[in-house]
């Protein structure tokens, strides 16, 4: 075979090279979903050394014997699903903080998924297994990558996942007889005698690990934890919602609107919301001198609930990830208890000290003295100091300018996109100098979508803060229920504001008050009581006072969406989207004028524009024998509907059921709608502007007795009661209090038919 023939077997080219690891995957993932939505990238390839991809070194099968240190609901792979990983192991029994065994079975499967998604969608997959030496650029510009057996092949751009570097601070004792440079794999400490002293240096997570894997596996001798702080990190309680999420939120947005601010006018406002959740109880941030006292404080504290302050600090991830990292990275409380029994067993001491030396023998001084041990652990964590950090593939990069060291580690990234230099892109621990906080699943699930987002170079969407104007009746509650979750998880605040809704003039005819009936006041006077202090595990949906709860999210009654204050409550949130679902109230002059560029005033409207302007479209559509109903958005101008276009989604109209049974088939396509435009909005895409014709344009009111009489006429019906009730039921019950809420709801619609007759007797619930 000819050398050029050769070279082109050995060189190929493709798209997108990257680790496979839990960063590699997850960037596979979200690059699987870029396809499901038009953004393919036909070829990538999986450079991994270590066997299949999935679970990698901290996950696998060596460090069994270990739980992973984030709770459960944090771990998900998709940055928009973080209970994915919860959801997954459902069927599992090893509580909020599962095994890493466990937790690489789940990278494993979601590896697997990702494979045959890829070839669903069109995307080829090759994993090769070996290691990545050199990196060059070519003169087209694509990188062209050399493996350690000499494999070459060029790409587009490279994405380097590769893992944790463990930091070593006593570099002088690497290949000593007892020295470790890590604790992983764990299944390397097995060549330790059972009773030999042992110190580990370090005293946070890692070293925590390290000292239960030892007990746990039959270790007798004595351990010492060395740091320069000698303290243990604090214990975590049950996760529990940021109160006050949206002024963490608010506090980001002024830091992006305020960059040259000090640090200490930050962290001031983040004090702030620190005693507004503990009640100005600052005792959590004081230690005892004894780690055993304060260890068995904190369990105490996690046990009881009595840790409100973690709230907030879970909060502060995407924000301010480098505050108080003591704090935010706290351990297992069964972690935290076989610590304490370590201790009060006296087979554990935590002392202060920073440094090792040899003569023979590991000494150190220490705030109790001189040690001595035959056996060093180091366990420091992750190590950002690149000439600190053994890779050929690193160093090529470095000595040939395509990464530049960060000042406070790591390498230098774009914040947004994660790239380095052209075509080349870091995730995971390399970009410690600029995201700070990148060792959390949390934070690499969101920091691999926008990896992702880059290399099919599609826009990063940024944070926006929605303002929703809610209605009072029930579907525009379970749209924002849709909404609301979906918007958060999409990095976005959303802020409820409830205006004061004026009751119809129509309500003297009979099928327009049983209609209110459903479609608004079990909502107001019986639903909303119900769950005022419940939170239904399993309910498909939540009440906005349930939200606020669970989500952290502001919400506001509103006299008047006009009035001064109220438009000076919007600027002090920093809104950037208004969106109207079905807000009665007439948004006037002031309030549209605070919506001008580079804000956006929206109202979700069920029908289609324009020709189905006003009030009750739904039943006037079905009356005019239309095949769809549609959901239009459109920009608010003074004549309410009248705005220009947006979108409009349609639904085929099911002439089988009720007015109200068929709009809880329909309100999801309005949500979507509503969330796909921000999503544009986010990432700065044009909207379609289409302006309305009046020559199209129908108006309708409240209907007649005329037409009430010609509805039924045609067969249609306003209400169905059975099947409402269901909806109601089967929405914001759990399905083991379905039951009781049924009768609940059913008792109360009685008694409003017992009081309301029409005037033919009908309508009587037995």
């Amino acid at each position: 075979m000819g050398a050029a023939r050769q070279e082109k077997r050995k060189r190929k080219e493709w798209e997108r090279p990257l680790g496979g690891g839990a960063s590699g995957t997850a960037i596979l993932l979200q690059l699987i979903e870029q396809a499901k939505n038009g953004n393919l990238l036909k070829k990538v390839i999986i450079v991994e050394k270590d066997g299949l991809p999935g679970p990698g070194l901290p996950y696998s099968t060596a460090c069994t014997g270990t739980i992973v240190n984030m709770h459960t609901d944090t771990m998900g792979l998709y940055f928009d699903k973080p209970r994915h990983f919860t959801d997954w192991r459902k069927c599992h029994e090893e509580g909020p903080f599962p095994s890493r065994e466990s937790y690489g079975e789940y990278l494993q499967s979601m590896w697997i998924q990702a494979y045959e998604e890829a070839y669903k969608v069109g995307m080829h997959i090759c994993v090769i297994n070996g290691a990545a030496q050199d990196v060059d650029r070519l003169s087209d510009g694509t990188l062209l990558l050399t493996l350690e057996d000499g494999a070459q092949f060029s790409a587009r751009s490279v994405v380097l996942a590769l893992g944790n570097f463990s930091a070593i601070s006593n570099r002088h004792l690497i290949s000593l007889p007892g020295f470790f440079p890590s604790p992983w794999p764990t299944s390397q400490l097995r060549v330790i005698p059972k009773d030999a002293p042992v110190l580990i240096v370090g005293s946070r997570l890692s070293a925590i690990d390290t000292a239960i894997y030892l007990s746990e596996n039959g270790h007798q001798g004595f351990i010492t934890f060395m740091s320069p702080s000698g303290s243990l990190p604090k214990v975590q309680g049950d996760p529990s919602p940021v109160p006050r999420r949206y002024a963490l939120h608010d506090l980001a947005k002024h830091v992006e609107m305020n960059p040259d601010e000090s640090l200490l006018q930050v962290t001031g406002s983040l004090v702030e919301e620190l005693s507004r959740a503990t009640s100005d109880d600052w005792s959590w941030i004081q230690n005892d001198e004894f780690p055993m006292n304060q260890l068995r404080h904190d369990i105490q504290a996690a046990q009881t609930g009595q840790v409100e302050w973690q709230a907030v600090l879970r909060g502060t991830a995407p924000i301010i990830e480098r505050l108080w990292m003591r704090y935010r990275h706290a351990m297992p409380v069964q972690n935290a208890q076989k610590i304490l029994n370590l201790l009060k067993k006296s087979q554990l001491r935590v002392v202060k000290g920073d440094h090792v030396h040899w003569d023979g023998t590991f000494k150190a001084h220490t705030s109790v003295g001189p040690i001595e041990t035959p056996y060093v652990i180091e366990a420091t964590g992750q190590e950002c100091h690149l000439n600190h950090i053994d890779s050929p593939l690193i160093r090529s990069a470095m000595t040939k300018g395509f990464l530049t060291p960060h000042p406070a580690g790591g390498i230098a990234v774009d914040f947004t996109s994660l790239r380095a230099s052209p075509g080349l892109y870091a995730i995971g621990s390399l970009t410690s100098g600029t995201h700070f906080y990148v060792s959390a699943i949390d934070r690499i699930a969101a920091h691999a979508a926008r990896v992702a987002e880059a290399l099919v170079q599609e826009p990063h969407a940024r944070s926006l803060h929605i303002a929703i104007f809610l209605g009072s009746d029930l579907f525009s509650h379970l749209m924002a229920s849709t909404l609301v979750p979906q918007l958060l998880a999409a990095g976005h605040m959303p802020f409820m504001f409830l205006p004061a809704h004026k009751a119809s003039r129509n309500a003297s005819l009979f099928e327009l008050r049983e209609m209110g009936l459903f479609e608004r006041e079990l909502l107001q006077k019986y639903i909303i009581p119900y769950f005022e202090n419940e939170n239904p595990e399993g309910a498909a949906h939540m009440t906005v006072q349930q939200m606020r709860t669970a989500y952290g999210i502001l919400v506001e009654d509103v006299p008047s969406v006009n009035a001064t204050s109220f438009i000076k409550r919007l600027e002090e949130h920093h809104i950037d989207v208004g969106l109207s679902l079905r807000c009665y109230q007439r948004f006037k002059t002031d309030i549209i004028q605070f919506f001008s560029h580079p804000r956006r005033l929206l109202n979700l409207h069920p029908g289609v524009l324009p020709a189905y302007r006003g009030v009750m479209t739904t039943v006037r559509a079905m009356r005019n024998g239309e095949t769809d109903l549609g959901y239009s958005l459109h920009d608010i101008d003074e004549n309410w509907d009248s705005g220009n276009i947006i979108d409009i989604r349609k639904c085929p109209i099911d002439y089988s059921k009720s007015v109200l049974h068929y709009m809880n088939d329909v309100y999801g396509t309005g949500a979507k709608l509503a969330m796909d435009t921000i999503d544009k909005i986010a990432r700065g895409k044009e909207l379609p502007k289409l302006q309305q014709k009046a020559e199209e344009s129908g108006y309708y009111t409240f209907p007649t007795k005329d037409d009430l009489e010609e509805y039924r006429e045609r067969g249609i019906r306003l209400v169905d009661a059975e099947n409402i009730v269901n909806v109601i039921v089967e929405s914001f019950a759990s399905p083991g209090e379905q039951d009781k809420f049924r009768s609940y709801i059913q008792e109360a619609v009685r008694k409003w038919y017992n009081q309301n007759r029409s005037p033919d007797g009908n309508g009587i619930v037995s």
